[in-house]
């Protein structure tokens, strides 16, 4: 065995035993009533009483999922879920930038490429094991008895997080490797068109829920077998069975053109999403994604009627999640550590009209007239910092993502309606005070309240 072959066996043995030690420090924290997110904005028409997560209500959280898995733990929901997925870091030793678009003077469409996250980790393998083991022995603790734990992955780290994961789960609870092939990117002189992902699929017990779809077979020639106690279809291919679906699974990945894609640069697919929640939960279930990234899974979850649990440490990924599940109506409580983030400053609303309903509520529409975004340009690649400046200074309102607004404020922002167009005409029924975020194309929020006299306050 050669010494390069040695040192990373020596760097996966390491890693493992700091990311043990890790875990037992937060599991002591768990045990002492450990508490940093609180929730700071109510979005729908859920119950937030500021406390802790409530069972029964789905989360999502800006923050390090670390604290935020040893905050659930002193929160009680050790065993609780029966599925968690996450797309953590690849190792790939690069950074990952979403893509959002803006217009020049000339209104040409221009791509700014922003940090999405880094996936470096000091191209160090033993700080990667290290940073994976802490957290896959705190969703291990999480996880109920009868659950099961997807880790997405591809070759670049799947061989060494699946020696890590026969340690920490047990090399019994391994139920799956599924092969997810799709056609886009791979593509080399080198080497063979890397075409697929890995899925490492382990159970905490023997006792987990996996709910196997049937697919199709095709008889060979595509002709009926008639053999007894077999059904047979038919369809314009031929005939065929049905079987257990394979652990080589054919879906397209997001494409560039495709209705779905949102710029995140690692973006999964929601068929994909929802061949994993159907197989693995039922409705009700709680089920959490601790690097949920553009919210894939979560909107998945709550199309399905799971209760989610999601968490990021990037604030622009966050902010397309929040986007994503609000233009779905989803209920839920954000968290974060140091309260909202928001910024006071560049806003301006106006109101238009306002008209008194016969319940004494306020038919209110509102304009934004003034915004000035501030921008954070060490996250923007330096070659597309001169094509946001030059923006700025020719249209500042294209810099707008969506805006939430909270028609009843009373203290703590809910979101009681949501906005991606027509920034001039925002219709909303007011009680008393009216509040505003307005969050921009990287995910930062301006905060603004209107009481009834219309009064900036």
């Amino acid at each position: 065995m050669s010494g390069r072959d040695m040192n990373l066996i020596e760097q996966l043995i390491q890693g493992i035993k700091t990311g043990e030690k890790k875990f037992n420090e937060a599991l002591a924290r768990a045990k002492e009533g450990y508490k940093v997110f609180g929730c700071v904005e109510k979005h729908l028409c859920i119950t937030c009483t500021g406390q802790s997560l409530k069972k029964g209500t789905s989360e999502l959280t800006l923050g390090d999922n670390i604290d935020y898995m040893t905050q659930l733990l002193s929160d009680g929901y050790s065993k609780s879920f029966k599925l968690i997925y996450i797309d953590p870091p690849f190792f790939t030793k690069a950074k990952y930038n979403a893509t959002v678009t803006i217009k020049d003077k000339e209104g040409k469409k221009k791509h700014v490429r922003h940090l999405a996250y880094d996936d470096r980790f000091d191209r160090n393998l033993r700080y990667y094991i290290e940073n994976m083991a802490v957290r896959l022995m705190l969703m291990r603790e999480l996880l109920a008895d009868n659950g099961l734990i997807w880790v997405h992955l591809d070759w670049h780290s799947s061989h060494y997080v699946k020696v890590m994961m026969d340690y920490i789960f047990g090399e019994r609870n391994f139920v799956n490797e599924i092969i997810w092939c799709y056609k886009s990117g791979g593509s080399g002189k080198r080497h063979f068109a890397r075409k697929h992902d890995t899925l490492l699929v382990y159970g905490k017990t023997g006792k987990y829920t996996l709910n196997v779809p049937k697919e199709k077979s095709y008889n060979r020639g595509l002709k009926p077998y008639h053999f007894k106690g077999v059904k047979e279809y038919k369809d314009a291919n031929g005939w065929y069975t049905l079987v257990n679906m394979k652990d080589v699974w054919y879906i397209d990945m997001v494409g560039r053109t495709s209705a779905e894609r949102n710029g995140y640069a690692t973006q999964k697919p929601i068929d994909l999403m929802n061949r994993i929640i159907l197989a693995s939960s039922e409705e009700g279930d709680l089920v959490g994604d601790f690097f949920s990234g553009s919210g894939s899974f979560l909107e998945a979850a709550e199309n399905h009627r799971r209760r989610w649990i999601g968490c990021d440490n990037e604030k622009i990924a966050v902010s397309m999640t929040k986007k994503r599940l609000d233009l779905k109506g989803a209920d839920y409580i954000y968290n974060s550590e140091e309260g909202n983030n928001l910024s006071f400053e560049g806003l301006d609303i106006e109101c238009i009209s306002c008209d008194t309903l016969e319940s004494g509520k306020l038919l209110c529409k509102y304009m934004i007239k003034n915004f000035e975004p501030d921008i954070e340009f060490g996250y923007i690649q330096l070659r597309d910092c001169e094509i946001v400046k030059e923006a700025l200074l020719n249209d500042t309102m294209q810099f707008i993502d969506y805006v939430m607004v909270d028609s009843d404020y009373n203290g703590r922002f809910s979101c009681t309606d949501i906005f991606d167009e027509n920034y001039d005409n925002i219709t909303v029924v007011s009680k008393d005070i009216t509040a505003f975020i307005v969050v921009d194309i990287f995910g930062k929020g301006y905060f603004i309240r209107k009481d009834n006299n219309l009064n900036e306050i």
